[in-house]
């Protein structure tokens, strides 16, 4: 599918118009489609939010059809409403069997954060992930094709170098956000730590980027006891992964996803129902992921912000190598952690990882992670977790993922949390009361964080994954904090 900037000229060639209807206005129709207005039944179109009509239009007019999505009224616009109309009325043209449409994006009711420029970027992200769906492993398909091209009509006083700009960077988003719901919708058997790896390979050669995969003797070797206890139950060989966008740069913005591929939840199993959405608790790596797919597509990063990318990848497994409850580890921190529940498992991975990042000298550190149920108990399935001792941090992440559709809601970090996590055997254990989980659970990774470092920690558990479509997520895999974590290693929060 293409998406290109056009001018009414180019768009009259398209076969369908999708005009933006407004219920206290009317539709903004420039030259040559004024006469559009006449098309037989859209004096009864539908203005209210997300509602759709196809009208055929009279003999001689510049489109054969016209596709209305409702918006509500223009005093109540919104970046949010115009991405989650677009979202819908883009799979109605593609059910429509549409090849070829216009979207008229001029004339929109102004607002503070809607330039020309950034209604084209939100737009082109809402065509891109409406469509979005899970064909990889399919064998046959008989959905109908998605259109073939979006030709997109903005404000045409608008700057031409800040429009493209603004559509690379759609593009660049979509296709992170993409990536990182391709990569978690994978069953675990088609996204083992060994084809993650491959995957941040590929990347890496795409963009000019570094990569180093440690596997489980390295891994072992560098003192990682925390993540090799964990790893030591799987027959797959674990993956620590490094991806660097700028080896050459200055102090980096380290982002580390959590990539246990499957979590069965080890000796202390699981139960059986939807254990198969387990394959999800790699979201945080795939963001990351996700994320660096966006740099690159961006220039690769390289003479801007130097990100490093930590991967700690591994399935959680019975098996009669598994590390145990009450079982003691030391990890690369030289901490060492008694094992209450082998379910608490991420944390362990974050831990190794967190120390690792420590010889990078950071000048900040965001931990992204499907970490605790818990989380999810608490802020339900539209807001996501972020724990951070910086207010500045906890703030510019809230506001840049709002700015962008991913929610984000601050919790405290409070020692007296921490007292949970003492143990009589270790220096701490994994896990504290089950009231408060997700507080306990940041609270452990707060004992790893480097010193010096800003530091966040993103439990994306209640967004990462759905049972039931919206209007920009599918069922299964959202790609949620992709463009937060793209913004914020841009400079753009």
């Amino acid at each position: 599918m293409n998406i290109a900037l056009a001018d009414t000229s180019a768009l009259t060639t398209a076969e369908t118009l999708m005009l933006p209807l407004f219920a206290d206005r009317p539709a903004p129709l420039p030259s040559p489609f004024e006469a559009l207005a006449q098309t037989p039944g859209l004096s009864e179109a539908s203005a209210k939010f997300k509602e759709t009509g196809l009208f055929y239009t009279l003999p001689g007019a510049p489109c054969r059809r016209l596709l209305t999505v409702g918006m509500g009224d223009a005093a109540d616009f919104s970046l949010d409403k115009l991405s989650r109309a677009l979202a819908v009325a883009a799979r109605v043209a593609r059910d429509r069997l549409c090849e070829r449409a216009g979207v008229l994006l001029a004339g929109l009711p102004e607002i503070e954060s809607a330039s020309a420029p950034r209604i084209v970027r939100e737009a082109t992200v809402a065509l891109c992930l409406g469509l979005y769906a899970f064909k990889l492993l399919k064998t046959t398909d008989e959905a109908p094709a998605d259109p073939k091209e979006f030709l997109l009509l903005p404000d045409e006083n608008a700057s031409r170098e800040k429009l493209s700009a603004a559509l690379a960077l759609g593009l660049a988003e979509a296709e992170g956000v993409c990536l990182a719901r391709d990569l978690v919708n994978r069953p675990s058997n088609h996204a083992s730590p060994a084809i993650v790896a491959e995957t941040a390979r590929e990347l890496a050669a795409r963009h000019g980027f570094s990569c180093r995969v440690h596997g489980r003797q390295e891994i072992e070797a560098m003192g990682m006891g925390a993540f090799a206890a964990v790893a030591q139950g799987s027959r797959a060989e674990p993956a620590f992964i490094v991806l660097d966008t700028d080896p050459d740069g200055g102090k980096p913005l380290v982002l580390i996803g959590k990539g246990v591929t499957f979590d069965t939840g080890g000796i202390s199993l699981k139960p059986a129902a939807k254990m198969e959405e387990m394959k999800s608790d790699m979201a945080g790596a795939a963001a990351v992921l996700g994320c660096l797919e966006t740099l690159g597509r961006l220039g690769g990063g390289r003479g801007e912000r130097r990100v490093i990318g930590l991967l700690p990848c591994t399935d959680n497994m019975p098996d009669g190598g598994s590390v145990k409850p009450g079982d003691v580890v030391e990890s690369l921190a030289g901490l060492t952690v008694e094992i209450v529940n082998t379910d608490a498992e991420g944390r362990l991975l974050l831990a190794d990882a967190l120390a690792f990042a420590a010889r990078l000298s950071p000048a900040t550190v965001i931990d992204a992670a499907t970490l605790t149920g818990a989380c999810r108990i608490a802020l339900g399935v539209h807001y996501a977790g972020v724990f951070s001792p910086s207010d500045e941090l906890a703030e510019r992440i809230r506001v840049t993922g709002a700015d962008v559709g991913d929610r984000f809601w601050r919790l405290p970090l409070d020692e007296l949390f921490a007292e949970e996590l003492k143990s009589d055997t270790a220096d701490l254990k994994n896990v504290g009361r089950r009231e408060g989980g997700a507080i306990t659970a940041a609270m452990f990774l707060k004992r790893f964080v480097p010193e010096g470092a800003s530091w966040a920690h993103l439990d994306i558990a209640p967004t990462s994954f759905v049972d039931a479509a919206s209007d920009l997520w599918p069922k299964g895999a959202t790609g949620f904090g992709v463009r937060t974590l793209a913004a914020l290693a841009r400079g753009q929060g």
